[in-house]
C-alpha cells in the first residue's frame, strides 16, 4: 500500500473544489474522499487553513512557475505571442471559477489569490510592454486583458462553448496577439 501524502491531499482537494466546489473542502468531507483519518490529514498540515494556502500555492507554482519557463524559452517575439495565446485556454476554468467563489467565502483564499492575480497581471503587462513597445499604458491594458478572461472563466462555464473560437479570434485581435 502506498503512503498518502501531502501531494495527494493538495491533488483530492483541487478534484474535489473543481467537481463539488468550496462545500466539499472540510476535513470531514477530505478525509471521506481520501478514506484516511483526521490524524493523516493533520500529519501534513497544521490546519484546515494551512491546507488552503498549500493547495493554492502548489496551483500557483504549476500555473506562474511553468508559464513563466516556456516564455522564457520561446525565441523571439512570435513565439512569444504564440505562448501567450494559448495561456488561457491551459488555465483549469472550473478549478479558478471555484477557486474565485471561495476565495468570496475565505479572507484568506481571497488574500492568496490576489496575490496570484497580482503577478498574472505583472508578467503580462511585461509582456505586453516586449510585444507591444508602443501601447501607452501595458499595466492598464494587463489588467483589462486579465478581467476578459477572468470574466471569461465566470460566464463560459465549460471548454467546449462553440462561441470560444471567435471569442479567441477577436480577443487575439484585440490585445494584440494575432
Amino acid at each position: 500500500m502506498t503512503r498518502f501524502g501531502k501531494s495527494d491531499w493538495l491533488k483530492l482537494g483541487q478534484d474535489l473544489l473543481r467537481t463539488e466546489g468550496p462545500a466539499a473542502l472540510t476535513i470531514e468531507r477530505l478525509t471521506a474522499s481520501a478514506g484516511k483519518t483526521r490524524g493523516s490529514f493533520y500529519h501534513h498540515f497544521a490546519s484546515r487553513d494551512a491546507f488552503l494556502e498549500a493547495l493554492i500555492e502548489d496551483w500557483q507554482a504549476a500555473s506562474l512557475t511553468a508559464l513563466a519557463r516556456r516564455l522564457q524559452d520561446a525565441n523571439g517575439p512570435e513565439a512569444k505571442r504564440s505562448v501567450m495565446r494559448g495561456i488561457a485556454l491551459e488555465w483549469d476554468g472550473a478549478f479558478e471559477r471555484q477557486l474565485r467563489y471561495l476565495a468570496a467565502q475565505e479572507p484568506l483564499v481571497a488574500e492568496l489569490l490576489a496575490r496570484v492575480d497580482h503577478l498574472r497581471i505583472q508578467g503580462l503587462a511585461s509582456m505586453i510592454r516586449l510585444l507591444q513597445p508602443d501601447v501607452k499604458d501595458a499595466d492598464a491594458l494587463a489588467f483589462v486583458q486579465y478581467a476578459a478572461v477572468v470574466g471569461g472563466q465566470m460566464l463560459l462555464k465549460t471548454g467546449d462553448d462553440p462561441r470560444i473560437p471567435a471569442i479567441r479570434k477577436v480577443g487575439n485581435e484585440l490585445f494584440g496577439l494575432a
